[in-house]
């Protein structure tokens, strides 16, 4: 595709104001990594896709899963992990010979970040820019800035990322984007009258994206309404002509209705104007998760705090609980009640003065998995007036609710009929019935964390063979290893495990490792300050605390360790080279 469809209106090379630094990272065209010196496009390689990947992410956590498919695709290497760490690492690297600080790139829990904003990459300085539109009452202004927005783009996007995953998941939705600003700004030039620079944009968008009916009824009509009948009828036969051969349909109502409108003669009806576009970190309201189970009297208590106007929720617990299910379930059932959207907000990345109100009304923000309470604190910045916040977090954040109001909850693991029923729909409802007795054992060695019941019978779907009765035994000979699926370090519960103590840190890690190692059964602030070898102040102090982390449970001063739980810990501690973890009096 040649590059003179790049920006739409005319191509032109955009030059940063003098006021503005100029754009370190280019991904609306081949993969650019800019310099003051100079512009070094990229060569296709697999560090190639993880920038990629970085970048069509900005300034978000990426998975190690996610990373890992951008690079490998479908067959990633057996040491894809350790391969992933060389590329990051190579990654850093280049950065560093052009001049580049070599922690732009983060290592995080659970995956990768790049430090980016709408200065440095030019996908967030375009959705910047077409986010100030939404606002905007002067045509004129609003015009120059979606011709800014689309000056940023050459063709053809990332045409040097040799990444399938990402040129079919992720650039299609991007360029998506682009199409709706194209629409809107042909839009306002029809309706400030500037026919002859409309029909050049409304040419080239038809080339660049032939089955777009928007785009070529808007040709039509432009055409017509300038005296170019005979155009008009023949750009009406190219796009229908397309539409038979290369998708098997016909034109849509819109397209027919103006063919007849033409050799009649009459007037066309002025189509309705697109849609100024929505500001990028708005989503569409979520829908329920038809294979989510169980909680109905949590969702409705969870669903009437939010509706009521509760303005914070905080849902905590361990890990593999199911706390973003259950977030992203009552979202779904809420969505009608917040008429400005559910908008997801990351706590160390968002910008205030850019989310605090919304013209369509009140709206519900989501914060998954905040780490601790120092990332919390920011997020009450980001309510509007009527603006509600939904939690998850695995520590409590009880202080954010003590400080702010609000209402938080523990969430619990399902009863057993729920994590029976959540066991029918992974494997069927007539087996889970028919071997009930093996069924029952399956769902307690999984503790009924909805995690470990989604892995296990993932697995025992993979042994088409295999009995409930079987499963029972070959999962209770290792519960914590055995759960877990290959490839995606979400999906493993020791992989949550050991993300939630590195979490905690090196003191309460220690702590808990030591804890685990008693006899199962309760354990007392007495037995605790005995086995930490500290007072019992502090002793109590770091239950509470393991408490807050969901570590450990409480109830009149006796703690306990769930199973699996304890039964990593006595994982991680065989493989540390001191299985006493820190001397004696560390931890006071």
């Amino acid at each position: 595709m040649e590059s003179h469809v790049a920006s739409l209106p005319a191509r032109r090379d955009p030059e940063p104001a003098a006021s503005t630094p100029a754009v370190a990272f280019r991904v609306l065209g081949p993969l650019t990594l800019t310099t003051d010196a100079d512009a070094l496009v990229l060569p296709p390689s697999k560090v190639t896709c993880l920038l990629a990947a970085l970048l069509l992410h900005p300034d978000e956590v990426v998975s190690v899963a996610t990373l890992q498919q951008a690079i490998w695709g479908d067959d990633p290497p057996v040491s894809a992990r350790a391969a992933l760490q060389t590329c990051a690492l190579r990654l850093r690297q280049l950065f560093q010979r052009h001049g580049l600080t070599s922690n732009v790139v983060r290592t995080v829990p659970g995956g990768y970040q790049i430090t980016a904003g709408p200065q440095t990459v030019d996908l967030m300085r375009f959705r910047e820019l077409a986010g100030r539109t939404h606002a905007e009452a002067d045509p004129e202004t609003e015009l120059a800035t979606l011709e800014e927005a689309l000056a940023l783009w050459s063709e053809p996007m990332l045409a040097n990322v040799p990444s399938e995953a990402l040129h079919r998941d992720v650039v299609p939705r991007v360029s998506e984007e682009r199409v709706r600003v194209i629409e809107r700004l042909c839009d306002l030039k029809i309706g400030l009258g500037r026919d002859r620079s409309v029909l050049v944009d409304l040419w080239t968008a038809t080339r660049v994206y032939p089955a777009n009916e928007r785009f070529a009824a808007r040709l039509v009509e432009v055409l017509y309404r300038t005296g170019r009948q005979a155009d008009a009828l023949t750009e009406l036969r190219r796009v229908k002509e397309h539409l038979d051969n290369e998708l098997g349909v016909g034109p849509g109502a819109g397209l027919r209705q103006l063919e007849l409108t033409i050799l009649r003669g009459e007037t066309p009806t002025p189509a309705v104007a697109a849609p100024r576009p929505a500001p990028p970190a708005s989503v569409r309201p979520p829908t329920t998760d038809a294979g989510f189970v169980g909680r109905a009297a949590l969702c409705r208590a969870v669903a009437d705090r939010l509706r009521g106007g509760t303005r914070i929720v905080v849902l905590s617990g361990l890990p593999g609980v199911g706390k973003t299910a259950l977030a992203q379930h009552v979202a779904g059932l809420v969505a009608e009640d917040f008429p400005g959207g559910v908008w997801p907000v990351e706590p160390d990345a968002a910008d205030p003065a850019t989310q605090a109100t919304s013209a369509d009304g009140r709206r519900l923000l989501l914060a998954d998995d905040v780490a601790d309470a120092s990332l919390a604190r920011g997020l009450p910045t980001l309510l509007g007036p009527d603006d509600v916040l939904l939690v998850t977090s695995r520590p409590s954040l009880s202080a954010l609710v003590a400080r702010l109001g609000g209402w938080l909850h523990r969430v619990e693991p399902l009863n057993r009929q729920e994590a029976l029923d959540l066991l029918g729909v992974a494997l069927g409802a007539d087996r889970v019935r028919a071997e009930s007795p093996a069924a029952a054992e399956l769902a307690a060695l999984c503790e009924h964390l909805p995690l470990a019941l989604r892995i296990a019978a993932t697995r025992v779907l993979l042994r088409a063979r295999m009995t409930l009765d079987e499963a029972v035994a070959w999962l209770g000979v290792d519960p914590v290893g055995r759960l877990s699926l290959p490839g995606d370090p979400e999906m493993s519960l020791a992989g949550r495990l050991d993300e939630a103590l590195v979490r905690v840190g090196d003191v309460l890690a220690d702590a808990f490792l030591r804890l685990s190692a008693a006899a199962p059964g309760t354990i007392t602030v007495p037995d605790a300050a005995g086995l930490l070898g500290v007072d019992r102040a502090r002793a109590r102090e770091l239950l509470d605390d393991l408490v807050d982390q969901s570590l450990m449970e409480e109830a009149a001063d006796q703690y306990r360790i769930r199973g699996l739980l304890r039964r990593h810990a006595h994982g991680v501690a065989g493989r540390r080279p001191n299985p006493d973890g820190m001397k004696k009096g560390t931890l006071g």
